[in-house]
């Protein structure tokens, strides 16, 4: 597999704000996140936003600003329990939404890229 080089950086400008992102479009500043890059990592991405990707989203981003760093599958999939019941609160149905893996729910949620990705 390769590696992300942290020194390429590309640019994707959406309405009058450019995001910076690495080569793998994982976002370079946490806090530039909003809905118009999210939509974008997400079609980019090929996942089609429901209800239940933007929970996902919004706890992946709560939790990582609470405790800066990134949350762990059990985590999410309890909360996802609580939230749709027992039947979505699964890895399986975790990865129906982001058949990338936890990855790809950092990388649309804005988290930075974990050196584990290489």
């Amino acid at each position: 597999m390769k590696c992300v080089d942290p020194c390429i950086i590309n640019s994707v400008t959406l309405g009058n704000k450019t995001y910076l992102v690495n080569d793998k479009n994982y976002l370079k500043n946490f806090h530039d996140w909003d809905e118009r890059i999210r939509d974008w990592l997400a079609s980019a991405e090929q996942v089609e936003l429901s209800p239940e990707h933007i929970h996902i989203i919004e706890l992946l981003r709560r939790l990582y600003s609470q405790n800066s760093k990134h949350p762990v599958l059990r985590m999410i999939t309890a909360d996802m329990t609580g939230r749709f019941g027992a039947e979505k609160g699964t890895v399986k149905y975790f990865h129906s939404l982001f058949p990338g893996g936890i990855h790809q729910a950092f990388l649309v949620a804005g988290l930075p890229m974990q050196d584990s990705c290489c």
